[in-house]
């Protein structure tokens, strides 16, 4: 429940849901004992529920007895050779997972992951299209929440082209050249719980969900296999967000599905502004917080904190407006989960850096800072250390004020990973309970006594030794086993240029003075607001060059998946401001494994 910030209204409700976990976790635990098979089950955000209840609230596609669908005259890539394998994720052909909620609306997310796909291929530019479009217009044939059909979505688009039905060859050659919208039957408990490997599952014959094919490959037995990205994640009613395994890519053995399936892609000559030319309705702002309290589960006590949650949610909608509307911006903000809650009350819930007095101005290092005589020929013009494996999933800090212990562990994993080739996930939940020495837990810490307390206690747990919580509880060190060691850590000198000398040896824990607009934004390449001070971490992974040569630091931070760019942040680099752009350069370290 913790994990999973699972709450339920009342005892009975949560003695029912005990009920349906321990029947699911028996069938997860029968299925992996019985083993012969390559995929495994585990326990993720669906544990609680009957498969009546995942089927009916997470699968979406509707397949009518009278539909038909249009077709062109002839298969386009009927002809073409298909490489061995293909994945477009690794051409940038595919967005970020995304999270279509309690809404059967599968369809739209698998109809603009093709469209995606197919315009980045076609311009070179990965945009992500917008799936709510469809489900509030597309109404001639599709249900919206209650379900729909990819080709109906196409139409609205303007055109699609189907593969030709229970051909092998031709769903291989359509994803040779572009993602594929796939219907399957994903009614099976296995499907339900599938955490990775090659599914050999049971289907059905009734298709009930959308995804897209994104690449296809052969395993090391040889075993063909089709790439599926899906679109399954689960909010409950409590406000903090919802922390999520990070296997949302799914391979699925190819002989499974040449009968089941009915696919469909977007034509190469489409108008990717055809869909923002169409007129929406325009909706009332209490009409767009109804629809932002269902989107994230948001259920307030009485009408009292309603109406008070509406009125800032008012405000907060007219502040991104503002902002939008000014134009020249190569960032944007957006709606997301925190739209309810006051800049003041974020920046206590959500942040948590507390740069301790005895740091400033110029914090020391625990070793000497020795990279600083790299040369400008020895850095990359541009670097993504997720592109190098070196990056864990996104995480959530949650309503809880630890954002250096995430910084820290963000920092030491991508260490790790480059020190020994693999990647692992530590524990944040190791530092919230047990770095008590000047950093206080929810209420906030600092990066470098973070390191200080591993390197004293010999080393931290990985994440699953010593998971989440969001709240800080007794020490647990002694009953776990280090998992990592560091030997030291190092300050960065307050510039941006030794910073990218660090950036380019590792990711790097920072500091950050975050504003009521980092609260909001959307994406793109932040130039906007900072506050006083510095009051949050995050990890520089990498940095680059935006499409306007603007120059960019990445970040990773932990306010889920659902902020910035899927977790993910881009902020001005050699802004020409001393320390950088939101002070982005004078708190900076990393670890040094030992």
């Amino acid at each position: 429940m913790a994990h999973f910030a699972r709450v339920y209204r009342d005892d009975t409700v949560m003695a029912k849901r005990f009920n349906i976990f321990k029947d699911n976790f028996d069938y997860i635990e029968s299925i992996n004992k019985a083993g012969m098979r390559p995929y495994t089950l585990s326990i993720n955000g669906f544990a609680d529920l009957t498969n009546e209840e995942f089927r009916a609230t997470y699968n979406g596609y509707k397949m009518s007895s009278h539909h038909t669908s249009s077709k062109t005259t002839f298969f386009r890539y009927e002809n073409v050779t298909a490489p061995a394998t293909m994945d477009w994720r690794k051409k940038g052909a595919v967005t970020g997972v995304k999270d279509q909620g309690q809404c059967g609306c599968c369809w739209a997310f698998s109809a603009v992951t093709a469209t995606d796909g197919i315009n980045e291929i076609k311009t070179g530019k990965l945009i992500s299209l917008s799936e709510q479009e469809l489900v509030d217009c597309d109404t001639s044939s599709d249900m919206g929440c209650d379900g729909g059909l990819m080709d109906d979505a196409f139409k609205f688009i303007i055109k699609n082209q189907n593969v030709p039905a229970n051909s092998e060859s031709a769903l291989l050659n359509a994803v040779a050249n572009q993602s594929v919208s796939v219907a399957i039957d994903a009614s099976g408990s296995d499907f339900q719980f599938y955490s990775s490997g090659v599914f050999t599952g049971e289907c059905g014959t009734e298709l009930d969900h959308g995804v897209t094919a994104v690449g296809y490959g052969i395993t090391s037995d040889r075993t063909k296999v089709l790439l599926l990205t899906y679109i399954l994640q689960q909010y409950s009613f409590d406000p903090t967000p919802i922390i999520f395994p990070s296997t949302l890519t799914m391979a699925m053995k190819i002989d499974l599905m040449s009968i089941l399936i009915t696919l469909f892609f977007v034509i190469s000559m489409f108008n990717s502004q055809t869909t923002a030319a169409r007129s929406q309705p325009k909706l009332s702002v209490s009409e767009r917080h109804e629809q932002w309290m269902s989107r994230h589960g948001r259920v307030y006590k009485d009408e009292v904190e309603k109406g008070e949650r509406f009125m800032i949610f008012k405000e907060n909608m007219k502040f991104i407006e503002s902002i939008n509307k000014a134009g020249n911006l190569s960032y944007k903000l957006g709606i997301n989960e925190f739209a309810d809650i006051t800049s003041e009350e974020f920046l206590a819930k959500f942040t948590g850096l507390n740069v301790p007095s005895y740091l400033s101005p110029s914090p020391m290092s625990s070793t000497e800072f020795k990279i600083n005589d790299l040369s400008d020929d020895d850095m990359p013009s541009n670097l993504d250390w997720r592109e190098s494996g070196a990056v864990t999933q996104v995480k959530n800090q949650g309503q809880c004020g630890c954002c250096w212990a995430f910084s820290a562990v963000g920092s030491l994993e991508g260490a790790y990973k480059i020190a020994t080739g693999n990647l692992m996930e530590f524990s944040e939940q190791e530092l919230l309970d047990c770095t008590t020495t000047n950093n206080f837990g929810c209420n906030g810490g600092f990066m470098t006594n973070a390191f200080d307390f591993i390197i004293e206690n010999g080393g931290i747990s990985i994440e699953s030794d010593y998971e989440y919580q969001g709240q800080q509880y007794t020490c647990r060190s002694q009953e776990k086993t280090a998992a990592v060691q560091i030997s030291s850590y190092q300050v960065v000198p307050a510039d941006e240029t030794s910073l990218l000398q660090a950036v380019t040896k590792q990711p790097v824990s920072i500091g950050i003075a975050a504003s009521q607009e980092l609260q909001f934004y959307a994406g793109g390449t932040y130039h906007g607001s900072c506050a006083d001070k510095i009051n949050h971490a995050v990890t520089a992974i990498g940095y680059g060059t935006d499409e306007q040569g603007q120059k960019y630091w990445l970040l990773k931070n932990s306010w889920g998946t659902t902020w910035g760019e899927n977790g993910f942040m881009k902020i001005i680099r050699d802004s020409g401001i001393p320390g950088g752009l939101c002070d982005i350069a004078k708190m900076s370290s990393y670890p040094n494994i030992a």
